[in-house]
């Protein structure tokens, strides 16, 4: 069978809902799902995905599906063509709005521009959040950190290579939230000044830390502990700020206060990825998406300790201004350092793979192109350029997460050829 290795990656993903069946040539792949009794039906949409994960990773030209109930009952049918994931569909999406299509020009180029993969036709923002109002129960919040020991780390045989569908992070942003408002509405009505702290760190902590959990969830390997990324959290934060003073302090000996606020580019963005030296040469977390969520707890640190600083300098001199501060530095938490500080980690992962880290991997054009593009980013974000409503924010931080859902994609993809390599064992 000449895809006998998609046929046993897939009956492994689908064994719970479906019973698997192949028919094959030299030029497609027909592949029948039928539903398990007292199984849960799964949507259209995450089969396709699914499915298409595996065969674009093998090179399938054309794949046909469908899908029948236990009756053999035709649900629908659809086809996945060439290993772009291409979806040729009567029940398929309608075409792209003109809006749409020029996002996906943007999109294109910035990743033409960074080097970062651009984004399947298959991905969807709509399915990777479908799971965030649906019902979870406690226990299934503590098995989620259950994970990253020599115990609780998942087989890759084991591991679901989708694109990731997060929900925590949202539980745990509408808990943050919910205590930060109680301690606003303590302030307002006693104004004690007991209270001051837990409103500026609960306050720095809610989105930033809510992003994290975010990271946290799309490491789908499940190799990193709750210990280890709180541990990086708080010292990677702590040691990327103690190396970002030193750097600010030798860009003065330099004379390059000329660039204003934009200098933070050159020295917060290397002094960042310098912290990562605490886990960078742990060879037991070689993954793209390991990189991706060491990075992100360094900028959560870092942003967070931040956020607190500017949070007490304003409450010297104006309450009000603190709320301020704590609200707009909480909105446009997910659109800066964490992600920039991730998008760096990620890919010097990816270029070190199962390596020591050398400092030759520095000089790659990978890496320098994802790197130079934080910094940038960075120092626009600081610079006296505005746009109504924020949009300068918005627009950065756009490009960012562009970059960011690349990377995640390659590094499904990397986790997708381990696990058929596995199987082929």
């Amino acid at each position: 069978m000449k895809y006998n290795q998609v046929y046993n990656v897939l009956e492994d993903i689908f064994r719970e809902n479906y019973s698997v069946n192949f028919e094959e040539d030299d030029s497609s792949l027909r592949i029948t799902l039928v539903e398990m009794p007292n199984s849960l039906s799964i949507s259209k949409e995450e089969v396709i995905s699914k499915i298409a994960n595996i065969c674009n990773v093998e090179d399938v030209p054309l794949v046909k599906i469908y899908v029948r109930n236990g009756n053999q009952k035709i649900i629908w049918t659809d086809k996945i063509v060439n290993p772009s994931n291409k979806i040729d569909s009567s029940q398929s999406q309608p075409r792209s709005t003109n809006t749409q299509g020029m996002f996906a020009n943007a999109a294109q180029k910035i990743s033409n521009i960074t080097g970062v993969e651009e984004l399947e036709e298959g991905f969807s923002l709509g399915l990777m959040f479908s799971e965030i109002f649906k019902k979870h129960s406690e226990n299934e919040v503590e098995d989620y950190f259950t994970v990253g020991t020599e115990t609780t780390t998942p087989n890759i045989k084991d591991i679901d290579t989708s694109w990731p569908r997060p929900w925590v992070f949202f539980r745990t942003f509408v808990s943050t939230l919910i205590v930060y408002i109680g301690f606003v509405q303590a302030w307002n009505e006693f104004r004690n000044i007991n209270l001051i702290p837990g409103l500026i760190i609960v306050g720095s902590f809610a989105v930033p830390l809510s992003t994290l959990i975010f990271f946290f969830e799309v490491n789908t390997r499940r190799n990193i502990s709750l210990y280890q990324l709180i541990r990086l959290l708080f010292f990677g934060g702590v040691l990327s700020l103690l190396f970002s003073l030193l750097l600010l302090k030798i860009t003065f000996s330099l004379s390059l206060n000329w660039l204003g606020a934009s200098v933070a580019g050159i020295v917060e963005e290397p002094g960042k990825l310098m912290a990562l030296f605490l886990v960078i040469n742990n060879t037991k977390y070689r993954y793209i998406l390991n990189g991706l969520l060491f990075g992100a707890a360094i900028g959560t640190g870092f942003a967070t300790f931040e956020s607190a600083g500017y949070a007490l300098r304003a409450a010297l001199t104006d309450t009000d201004l603190m709320l301020d501060v704590i609200l707009i530095r909480g909105i446009l938490a997910p659109f800066s350092h964490i992600i920039w500080t991730g998008m760096s980690a990620a890919i010097l992962w990816k270029i070190k793979g199962v390596k020591k880290f050398q400092v030759g991997m520095l000089k790659d054009g990978r890496f320098l192109k994802i790197f130079g593009t934080a910094i940038v980013l960075h120092m626009i974000w600081n610079s006296p350029i505005e746009i109504p409503f924020y949009g300068k924010y918005l627009v950065l931080g756009a490009i960012g997460w562009i970059v960011t859902l690349g990377l995640i994609q390659s590094g499904l993809k990397q986790l997708r050829e381990e696990k058929l390599n596995y199987a082929k064992k």
